[in-house]
């Protein structure tokens, strides 16, 4: 039973009938409390439910089917959001296959994992008994729908191209992406229209160097205009691996476009093999027409090397001094 898209179990849950059951699986975090915020709200304000939290490694047996079992005292029913459901024991996990099989007794169930069904013998097995989604990053075009998605909910609009940088900004997570419309919503009210200036005043600062100037410099071959910046952006507060992520994204689509122009290819190839749109795709276009200053393989390893430096603890800037001076050097 399991869903593609996570429109199609949004949904299904906004529908959903009582004695109904859940699974979310995967590693984004966002898309996963969104739907368990869906479920909780379908069966309280619809049913008038009550939630009880459960988490997989603290079940014992019989726990599970005492609260499917016993009448609520103060409900019609009970919503059960059962998290880290890879982590259930054998007994209890038994226990949960079996109420699934014999039904929920006028309850509902939610449950929730941040590993996948490969890794997962209990999902795999939810991956065929309940209505189920996966919940990956994004990918670009998937974004894009987000974007939209988001501002509508915060009632704004975004100009032509803001779109697009948010994308490159949010670095395919929705958190992020998620924290920057709100941003945007908040300091320029609701029923504004969001152009590129005031997009950037949110988010770096009025006359503060940003991510996208970053970006900018870096693949334009600027060393020490990077450096300083970069500077600039640690110094603010700005996530390192943030900063790192949107790097990375450029960096993979200057080497497609490069691929793409080298084999006869122009600008609308290059946005059709990668996604992207205005201002995004102008500059990349720009980027790979100055040609490789280094290989594909040495900049892999040197971001590979960077993302390892941030997670270990390494001075930030050493880090990204590192970097910059690999990829703005020669071959």
């Amino acid at each position: 039973m399991k869903m593609r898209g996570f429109s199609d179990i949004e949904a299904a849950i906004k529908s959903a009938g009582k004695d109904s059951a859940f699974a979310v699986a995967g590693p984004d975090i966002y898309q996963s409390n969104r739907l368990r915020a869906a479920m909780i709200t379908r069966f309280r304000d619809t049913y008038g439910f009550e939630t009880v939290k459960l988490e997989g490694g603290g079940v014992k047996e019989g726990d599970l089917k005492r609260h499917v079992l016993e009448n609520s005292l103060f409900a019609p029913g009970r919503l059960l959001l059962l998290s880290s459901v890879h982590s259930l024991v054998k007994a209890p996990s038994a226990e949960l296959m079996g109420i699934l099989e014999r039904g929920l007794s006028g309850n509902a169930l939610f449950l929730s994992s941040h590993k996948v069904p490969r890794e997962s013998a209990i999902l795999r097995k939810l991956e065929k008994r309940v209505g189920f989604y996966i919940c990956y990053e994004p990918f670009e075009k998937d974004t894009s729908m987000w974007v939209s998605r988001l501002a509508s909910e915060q009632d704004i609009r975004l100009d032509r191209g803001v779109g697009a940088l948010l994308t490159e900004y949010s670095g395919r997570s929705l958190s992020r992406l998620s924290g920057a419309i709100e941003k945007l919503a908040l300091y320029h009210g609701p029923g504004a229209k969001v152009d590129r200036a005031g997009m950037v005043e949110v988010l770096a600062g009025k006359g503060a160097p940003d991510v996208f100037q970053l970006g900018d410099l870096l693949f334009g071959g600027s060393r020490g205009e990077t450096l300083r910046v970069t500077w600039s952006l640690l110094v603010r507060g700005e996530e390192p691996i943030a900063i790192l992520s949107y790097l990375f994204g450029l960096w993979q689509k200057v080497v497609k476009a490069r691929e793409v122009l080298a084999s006869g290819g122009g600008k609308r190839e290059v946005g059709a093999a990668t996604g992207m749109r205005y201002p995004i795709l102008d500059k990349v276009v720009r980027f790979a027409g100055r040609g490789s200053r280094v290989s594909p393989s040495v900049a892999s390893e040197a971001f590979a090397l960077a993302d390892r430096g941030i997670k270990t603890g390494e001075d930030h800037l050493l880090v990204f001094s590192r970097l910059i001076f690999t990829l703005t050097t020669s071959r």
